[in-house]
């Protein structure tokens, strides 16, 4: 994942502009920054690893000495953070650099066939490939429209790739499922990947619909479509007026990040289908089936993500996998890992110190580590044997949301995957799951607007937010500790997370008319009785519970969820949780985004 923003203009770019554009999308990433431009005919490239702001005056970003430029800030979810990763890149013969945003999911089929007609690669990451491919269709033809068209023809994922070519003073693209505008200012025409970057360089910016392919000038625009080659006028596409301000450009017009990451859930989880590569799933699967016993390990979202995961592995591989805080692990589980464990580490940051140091003891003693991380740069990435990236993209609020239900996905490919092995599933089952999480990823979309409206409904009631209860069972249960934790986080309620049945054991008697009683339905037919008898007991002690499920059960304050299978519950009922605990926190006036005393990843 990454940022674009490209510029090309009657005289020399305007000082600051490159920088600027840039900085107001290092939400997108901030692994490393480059820039390619034009200096006479010949493309420059200044990049190098590390956060824009560090490495803005090394590049000279403020005064690039050109009228035409490419410039990326980087987010390393494919190939470390370091310089030969680094947009732009470019192809053998230095004519073309490209930059991109999004996966390219073919890219290791086209790599080595590339590399076998004698192609250079200089780094790991998948956009590369593109710089050789159009390397390849260029030495076929003058055309470059042409070839990008064929290009385009030949990747597969979800992608946008904005090139130079030499001696050409235009940007080229190719739009593929990820976002990607056009921006016109007074003397200057723009590609950026959001439009609050343009914002007063620009007055108008046109989105680039997917399946396009294009150029742009200093004088304008063309664009064709990829499936039929018919022409594409401005007319053609939305015009937007660039109205938002500088400083809530990285928002994307949103309040908050946390709300912000909210709504990009859906394609996180379309990110997840094309981040886990198959042949590090077979080789983390077939590390599992063979293992002697397994423990998941985590701390705070990630253990609760790690505590669902535990139940796929049940479920569809038939293998119990033992979920341990790491911070826990060294006092209750040390003594059991040996030559055969296998440890399963989540991590958002990838740099949590609980599980860095519980692991390296670990593997003083024997284990294999495979790693769960948003961050393949990481200390996590680098310590484990296999390391599975879960692709939720960037997140900035502390608060975890995306990236939690990023993880449930990537362990259910990964427990659905095991079950191959262990004879639980087939392809056809894994096939199917991957399916239904891109069908989630629509229901989502679709869905995230109504649990918001209904949420911003429940908040306006009167209840006593001094302390709340999040209950569930089954595979829900994790579901409702994590619930209890966004609560303390984004809105500071102190919350308690419980088991349904444990609620009848203590709890309850704190239940009264305005105390807040958060009921997520469980996904089990076997625990609906249960989950019935808790909803009639609070009401008979005067609550209002506040429900989370398909409302058949006479709630009457209720997110209403949609049926879907047994272990997409929890990625779907977590929104609503989610949502909640954020609406809360608007009205009580919190610091959602940085709560007091809590950081993104906790390292020491």
């Amino acid at each position: 994942m990454g940022g674009i923003f490209a510029a090309v203009c009657k005289e020399k770019i305007p000082e600051g502009v490159l920088y600027n554009g840039l900085r107001r999308l290092v939400y997108r990433g901030y692994d490393g920054a480059g820039v390619a431009f034009l200096r006479g005919d010949k493309i420059v490239v200044w990049k190098s690893p590390g956060h824009l702001e560090k490495i803005a005056q090394q590049l000279n970003f403020l005064n690039v000495d050109s009228d035409v430029a490419v410039a990326h800030t980087r987010y390393a979810s494919r190939g470390w953070p370091v310089v030969e990763n680094t947009h732009p890149l470019l192809d053998c013969t230095g004519r073309v650099a490209v930059v991109g945003d999004g996966i390219i999911e073919n890219y290791e089929e086209h790599r080595r066939v590339l590399e076998d007609r004698r192609h250079q690669f200089k780094g790991r990451t998948d956009t590369e490939v593109a710089a050789h491919l159009l390397e390849e269709e260029l030495s076929r033809r003058v055309n470059v429209l042409e070839a990008l068209q064929t290009l385009s023809r030949q990747l597969k994922g979800l992608y946008s790739l904005v090139f130079l070519v030499e001696p050409f003073r235009r940007i080229f693209f190719i739009a593929n499922g990820q976002p990607l505008v056009i921006g016109v200012g007074d003397k200057c025409y723009y590609v950026s990947s959001d439009i609050p970057s343009l914002y007063g360089f620009a007055e108008t910016a046109y989105a680039i619909e997917d399946g396009i392919v294009g150029w742009v000038d200093a004088e304008g625009f063309s664009a064709v479509r990829i499936v039929d080659g018919s022409v594409i006028t401005p007319a053609g596409l939305q015009g937007k007026r660039v109205k938002y301000l500088a400083e809530a450009g990285e928002k994307g017009g949103f309040p908050h990040f946390m709300l912000k990451e909210i709504y990009e859930t859906p394609e996180a989880l379309n990110r997840v289908l094309l981040a886990v590569m198959e042949k590090y799933l077979r080789l983390a699967s077939m590390i599992v089936y063979g293992a002697k016993n397994a423990f998941i390990l985590a701390n705070g979202t990630s253990l609760h993500a790690g505590m669902i995961g535990s139940y796929y592995f049940n479920d569809m591989a038939g293998i119990s996998v033992d979920p341990v805080s790491a911070a826990e692990f060294p006092y209750y589980a040390l003594e059991a890992v040996e030559t055969g464990t296998v440890v399963i580490a989540i991590s958002q940051s990838g740099e949590t110190s609980d599980v860095i140091s519980s692991i390296k003891l670990a593997k003083q003693r024997g284990a294999v580590v495979i790693g769960v991380t948003n961050n393949v740069g990481s200390r996590l990435a680098l310590e484990s044997n296999v390391y599975l990236p879960i692709g939720a993209g960037p997140e900035i609020a502390v608060p975890a949301t995306k990236s939690f239900t990023a993880t449930l996905a990537t362990l259910l490919l990964f427990a659905s995957y095991t079950g191959m092995f262990t004879g639980k599933t087939t392809r056809d089952d894994y096939r199917r799951i991957v399916e239904e999480v891109r069908n989630a990823s629509a229901l989502l979309k679709e869905k995230i607007p109504e649990f918001d409206k209904s949420v911003a409904n429940i908040v306006q009631l009167k209840y006593n937010w001094g302390s709340a209860y999040v209950a569930s069972s089954g595979i829900n249960y994790p579901l409702a500790l994590e619930g209890a934790l966004k609560l303390k986080e984004a809105a500071i309620v102190h919350a308690e997370g419980f088991q349904l049945g444990e609620m009848r054991h203590g709890p309850m008697v704190l239940i009264s008319n305005d105390f807040p009683m958060i009921l997520i339905e469980p996904a089990e037919d076997q625990a609906k009785p249960l989950y019935v008898k808790v909803l009639e007991e609070a009401r008979n002690k005067g609550a209002r519970p506040i429900v989370i499920g398909s409302g058949r059960f006479g709630d009457s304050i209720t997110v209403q969820t949609p049926s879907v299978p047994r272990y997409l519950s929890p990625i779907i009922s977590g929104i609503p949780i989610q949502l909640l605990a954020y609406r809360l926190g608007v009205v009580f006036n919190r610091p959602i985004d940085t709560p007091p005393g809590l950081a993104k990843a906790i390292t020491t």
